[in-house]
């Protein structure tokens, strides 16, 4: 207006002798160009302020989308990719119809609603979770993770968008729109660059409608707020009323500045506090999400953190932080590949890096995501939030050593094995599996079973089905070798293949045929001879009966005759030891003694012959008992050596008990052990020549004490020891 009465003031010289009235309205004109002006500068004032307001409820919502993005790829990541999870994790999100591995999606019929998700996440760039629009009205999700399958989710996008009440609406852009809310301005046609600035838009049906739009996270989709903007509305009509009292009088002009004021100052208010309500509700997710913000400016090396940043970090308060005391708050291994990524920033714009931070000494792993945004004076700044991925981390090396000690197993079990999807192509196979049959350089991950059957073929001499067993196959391979191969459907309508080598079994099997076959032919035969095995039988036995009788009379005429030649080779003995030791005086003849000394050796050897003789009697009779009672095993050992030690005393030969320290007792007749040691060492002082040595030894062997006697003497040859367990058996020389 200053500009304006100076100008009228130039040229008042050349008006002077105009008329009044003409004066009068050239200054009204003046007057209402000036009001006019200023009422235009009101309205871009007021679609500026709106547009604003719409700006910060785009990036509210924006932000409110990314976090409902982090919640819902925490509980993916938590689910994995098992489809029967993913199934359970969508009915319990209402934003979420279906939960489906990307691949299957993409496997599902042309023009379906999976499909058309499908093929939309497709056209995005491969960097992590992403959003798309879908024809059908949906939002999809997808979620990709190294070394697993990405993961699509589906939901309708009124369940993603706010449900704006009154006259707003809120749309999806990209490569389609969705949108809810207000239906008049959903004609509304929203830019499809991210970078749009908020302007002001017009479509047929509503004049004019303020469009504000933010990115949502790194995927392809922006989310635009809209509010009606119309070109006349009710404040403009209350302008133009009071420009004209304005006209009328300075007062009513004063008045009517002032409401138009008042009611500026109250709009900023309503838009100060929605911000505020926007920033608490972001905060609010930020802190359930368990992230928070960050910037940095390359050029300075300083950058600013949020306070749930700094929590995570283990900083003691968020706000302007240097980069070199930022990268202490990360653990020294780690630290290289921050920087190292921050250095890629600036050539990509954008940056993905997770880190393990120093204060839980590498527990706690945070992901930094970010992207360059334009800085001030037009340099470039990072801006992006950081989460705390310590869960997923954990889940992941959980996954990892599961996969491998399942891997481990499978390659350890001997026998083949194989899994196969629901749609039977292989996933996994163990070696032995493809040495049986002779499969090395032939499988692949993805082949169908039919040709894996094929395939297979040429290692196959023969194959049959179980007639005992379902879903059983028995193979012959070339080598010989029989395999049984179990089939059985898994939970999710996989397959999984066991083999065991049943070569044995079949072997067996079949030998039993054979000899099932030959016992029958047996059979007949015998059933043919019957009455000839009856009448042998018959005189087997009067045989039988006529050797017994012979038996007992030959031991009971052993018995007798012993008896009787005891008595008159008792006193032969006991007189060769008289004229041995000379009792009653010299006998002359120094060979008298020789041959007394002749007798009484000759008597001893018949005695024993002839109690052995008795001793065979009793054990042929039935005679022979044996009375076991708990003795001490060194007592019968110790008393035969006693009873023997003159006579090795007499050949000069050393006697020896060699007994283990506490022996156990034992269950043995006393007698009998006494009289085995007594012979067998006997015999040893007979063959043992003077100077030699005779050793009895007891020693414990697990469950039994063995008795031993060894001598130094002349021995046994081994062509003559197996006729020694003969009765009366003797060996020459």
């Amino acid at each position: 207006m200053a500009g304006a009465r100076q100008k009228t003031g130039s040229e008042t010289p050349k008006t002077v002798a105009l008329p009044a009235a003409w004066l009068i309205a050239a200054l009204l004109l003046v007057q209402t160009g000036a009001l006019g002006l200023k009422a235009w500068e009101e309205r871009q004032s007021s679609d500026l302020a709106a547009l604003a307001l719409l700006q910060r409820t785009a990036l509210a919502t924006a932000e409110r989308l990314r976090g409902q993005m982090n919640v819902l790829d925490a509980r993916l990541e938590t689910a994995g990719t098992d489809p029967a999870r993913l199934a359970r994790l969508a009915g319990s999100l209402p934003e979420i119809d279906e939960i489906v591995r990307l691949s299957d999606a993409a496997a599902a019929a042309p023009g379906s609603r999976l499909r058309m998700a499908a093929d939309e996440a497709l056209r995005l760039p491969d960097t992590g979770p992403t959003l798309a629009a879908t024809p059908f009205g949906d939002v999809a999700y997808v979620r990709r993770s190294p070394g697993q399958p990405a993961v699509l989710a589906l939901g309708p996008a009124s369940q993603w968008l706010p449900q704006q009440a009154g006259s707003h609406a809120f749309v999806f852009a990209g490569m389609h729109s969705l949108s809810s809310g207000n239906p008049d301005l959903q004609a509304i046609r929203v830019p499809a660059d991210r970078a749009a600035r908020p302007h002001i838009a017009a479509a047929s049906g509503w004049p004019r409608a303020g469009v504000a739009c933010a990115p949502v996270g790194n995927s392809g989709l922006s989310v635009c707020a809209l509010g009606p903007q119309p070109l006349f509305g009710t404040a403009d009509f209350l302008r133009l009323v009071i420009y004209g009292l304005l006209l009328a009088a300075p007062a009513l002009a004063i008045y009517g500045l002032y409401r138009i004021l008042a009611g500026q100052a109250v709009r900023v208010g309503e838009a100060l506090q929605a911000e505020t309500e926007a920033n608490h509700v972001f905060d609010l997710v930020m802190q359930g999400a368990e992230a928070g913000f960050w910037s940095a400016d390359p050029k300075t090396c300083i950058g600013e953190i949020s306070s749930q940043f700094a929590g995570l970090l283990g900083a003691p308060s968020g706000g302007r932080i240097h980069a070199a005391k930022f990268l202490t708050y990360i653990l020294d291994d780690d630290r290289d590949m921050v920087r190292t990524a921050f250095d890629r920033a600036r050539e990509l714009g954008v940056i993905t890096v997770a880190f393990r931070t120093k204060e839980s000494a590498g527990r706690t792993w945070i992901e930094l995501t970010g992207r360059e945004t334009g800085g001030a004076n037009g340099g470039m700044s990072c801006a992006g939030i950081a989460c705390d991925i310590t869960a997923r981390k954990q889940t992941e090396e959980r996954l990892k050593t599961a996969e491998r000690r399942l891997r481990n197993a499978l390659e350890g079990y001997d026998g083949p094995f194989a899994i196969w999807d629901q749609r039977k192509r292989l996933l996994h196979w163990n070696g032995a599996y493809a040495r049986t049959f002779k499969l090395e350089n032939d499988l692949r991950p993805g082949m169908s079973i039919e040709t894996v059957a094929i395939a297979r073929n040429p290692a196959v001499r023969s194959e049959m089905p179980s007639d005992s067993e379902p879903n059983t196959t028995l193979f012959q391979l070339d080598t010989g070798r029989w395999i049984k191969l179990v089939e059985r459907a898994t939970s999710e309508g996989g397959l999984i293949s066991v083999g065991i080598d049943v070569t044995d079994t079949i072997r067996g099997s079949q030998e039993i045929t054979r000899q099932s076959k030959n016992l029958k032919s047996m059979i007949a035969q015998l059933e043919a001879s019957e009455g000839k095995a009856a009448e042998l039988a018959r005189k087997h036995a009067e045989e039988k009966e006529r050797a017994e009788q012979a038996a007992q009379s030959k031991s009971a005429f052993l018995a007798n005759v012993s008896h009787e030649l005891r008595t008159p080779l008792n006193a032969i003995i006991g007189f060769s030891e008289i004229l041995t030791t000379e009792l009653y005086g010299p006998l002359g003849d120094p060979r008298y003694a020789d041959y007394a000394d002749d007798i009484l050796t000759s008597g001893q050897h018949l005695l024993d012959l002839i109690n052995d003789i008795l001793d065979m009697a009793k054990i042929e009779a039935g005679k022979m008992t044996i009375q076991r009672h708990q003795i001490d095993p060194v007592d019968p050992v110790d008393a035969a050596i006693r009873m023997i030690s003159r006579k090795a005393e007499d050949a000069k030969v050393r006697l020896i008990l060699d007994a283990e320290p506490d022996l156990p007792l034992i269950a043995a007749d006393h007698r009998a052990i006494r009289q085995m040691i007594l012979n067998l060492v006997s015999n040893s002082l007979k063959f043992t020549d003077p100077g030699g040595r005779v050793a009895v030894t007891l020693r414990r062997r697990d469950d039994h004490i063995r008795f031993a006697v060894t001598d130094t003497g002349i021995g046994i040859p081994e062509k003559d020891r197996p006729r020694l367990g003969r009765p009366f058996e003797q060996v020459q020389g």
